[in-house]
């Protein structure tokens, strides 16, 4: 009787210690910089050319984490770009807002750009977190990019309008 009662808490402490394990969360933390290239119409100098390929944070942003199983969960970088959040164990993917929502980039009419590359340029992916018992693995994939107005990918001609001469 009295092992048999033993048994049975060994077995419940065995079952919920797994149990616990597997939903434990790990603090996930990542800096998020973007990439602005000089958008001016003077000639830079060299020094503005150097300051412009430096990578910036992603400041008061938010950034969209989609799980391996189709989970969707968000955070917001803070003024220095960085990202912190408690994910499961799994992988991840890291969006731009923008990017998972559909839209367009910048504020822009999605009529306004080509449907098809559009669509490409939805699936880029920022970063790949991969959260495992013992680590946590963060991939970079695509950077961010804030292009110039006039160099929007996927932007129409016929919306662009005439420039100057």
């Amino acid at each position: 009787m009295i092992m048999n009662i033993f048994r049975k808490t060994l077995l419940f402490f065995t079952v919920f210690s797994t149990l616990l394990s597997c939903s434990q969360k790990k603090l996930v933390s990542t800096q998020i910089n973007f990439m602005q290239p000089y958008c001016g119409g003077a000639r830079p100098t060299p020094e503005i050319l150097k300051e412009s390929e430096k990578p910036k944070p992603y400041a008061n942003k938010t950034i969209v984490f989609v799980s391996s199983t189709g989970k969707i969960d968000s955070a917001k970088t803070n003024n220095t770009g960085s990202l912190s959040a408690k994910l499961k164990i799994g992988d991840y993917k890291l969006y731009e807002a923008w990017r998972y929502y559909k839209k367009a980039d910048g504020g822009f009419v999605v009529s306004d750009f080509d449907a098809e590359c559009l669509k490409a340029e939805w699936q880029k992916e920022i970063k790949i977190v991969t959260v495992t018992k013992t680590e946590v693995k963060i991939s970079e994939k695509n950077e961010i990019v804030e292009v110039c107005p006039w160099t929007l990918p996927c932007f129409l001609e016929s919306r662009r309008p005439p420039a100057r001469e």
